[in-house]
């Protein structure tokens, strides 16, 4: 039997933690499986995405796993058949001992962080939005000092109650070239943001300081989930390459705590590159690898080509609907062993070591950073 096929039956057996997803949402909510795999919310591209592998290649993953056709309409039919049941047989399929869910991007008919936790078959601990808890802790506009106490007490208060990491998107809303946290900057950033009337935080020299106040509330124990690389149509790409957040881990607002560099394509190499230099930073490839399952393989080998084995974690960043988790959790198993069996083929590792990078891959690596056994 080729090491492929060895590899591929030891992975579908191990258990994984989903370090990185959010909340599905409820059986009234329509919600079509091609507006999931693509970023764009332009109709004529989610329609063109129909002809994209990702899109081919998820129909067949679901219809297999769901004894039924291999189109839309059949996959849709069956979660109209009991949503429950639809959710329990898809989760089941995962195989995830625990997941990590950041509750701050609540769509249209978003259950919430209990009712998924009823849904789903297993642990669930929760990530903290630490920009939504801002914009909630700025609700009215109260003087800045207290948004920042606000701020912290929220942080405190949910990691007392089991939260296991933080998650900053500063990379959608002003770019991850933050400045060093300046209370004098923040304050005049406050002051223009109020008089804006927008609820939506923005500006770099508030995230900043949020960032910094968050971080010091949650401990330096706390991992830092940031979203890098692709994401919605409204940030920009180029302002999303972990690589300009190498100042802050090194020496600024992410210096010497737990950091998880979310996503990364198409900067996979740079996340890489900085996991491979930093005790602290890690990388996640997650809904890469559900937008790209023909090319998967390769981004974990490029995560690996200079990140050892005990820096890469698993995550399907799913949301809204169990088809992307069993989506995310399937494509992960098979592109790790397609790039595990690659090593094993060249020589680079033996097969049992192999299947011990598998493990520490697909939960070793979280249970060991957000503490979780």
């Amino acid at each position: 039997m080729p090491a492929l096929e060895r590899l591929r039956s030891a992975i579908a057996a191990l258990p994984a933690i989903d370090q990185h997803a959010h909340v599905l949402v409820g059986p009234e909510t329509e919600c079509r499986l091609a507006e999931l795999l693509t970023e764009s919310a332009d109709p004529e591209q989610i329609d063109a995405g129909r002809e994209h592998p990702a899109h081919r290649a998820a129909l067949r993953v679901l219809a297999e796993t769901l004894g039924v056709d291999a189109t839309e309409a059949a996959i849709a039919a069956a979660r109209r058949g009991g949503f429950a049941e639809h959710v329990g047989r898809l989760l089941g399929a995962c195989r995830l001992e625990a997941m990590f869910i950041d509750d701050g991007f609540r769509p249209s008919g978003a259950l919430s962080l209990d009712e998924h936790a009823r849904l789903v078959g297993c642990p669930v601990r929760r990530v903290v939005r630490i920009e939504t808890e801002a914009e909630a802790a700025c609700d009215g506009w109260p003087p800045l000092a207290e948004c920042r106490a606000d701020l912290q007490r929220r942080i405190s208060d949910a990691v007392a109650a089991g939260a296991v990491g933080l998650k900053t998107i500063a990379a959608y809303r002003c770019g991850l070239d933050l400045p060093g946290p300046s209370i004098e900057a923040a304050s005049r950033a406050y002051d223009t943001w109020r008089q804006s009337g927008s609820a939506r935080l923005r500006h770099p020299a508030l995230v900043s300081l949020f960032l910094a106040d968050a971080v010091e509330a949650a401990g330096d124990q706390i991992p830092v989930q940031v979203h890098t690389g692709l994401g919605d149509a409204d940030q920009r790409l180029a302002t999303a390459d972990p690589a300009l957040l190498q100042e802050h881990i090194d020496h600024g607002l992410l210096a010497g705590r737990p950091v998880v560099l979310l996503h990364c394509y198409p900067f996979v190499r740079q996340a890489g590159y900085l996991a491979s230099i930093y005790a602290h930073v890690h990388v996640d490839l997650s809904l890469a690898v559900t937008l790209l399952p023909h090319r998967a393989p390769e981004l974990v080998a490029e995560a690996l080509e200079l990140a050892p084995p005990s820096k890469l974690l698993f995550a399907t960043d799913a949301s809204r609907l169990p088809e992307m988790f069993l989506l995310g959790t399937h494509w992960w198993r098979e592109s790790l062993a397609r790039t595990l069996a690659r090593l094993v083929d060249d020589d680079f590792v033996d097969e049992q070591r192999a299947r011990a990078w598998a493990e520490l891959i697909l939960a070793g690596n979280a249970r060991r950073l957000y503490r979780f056994m």
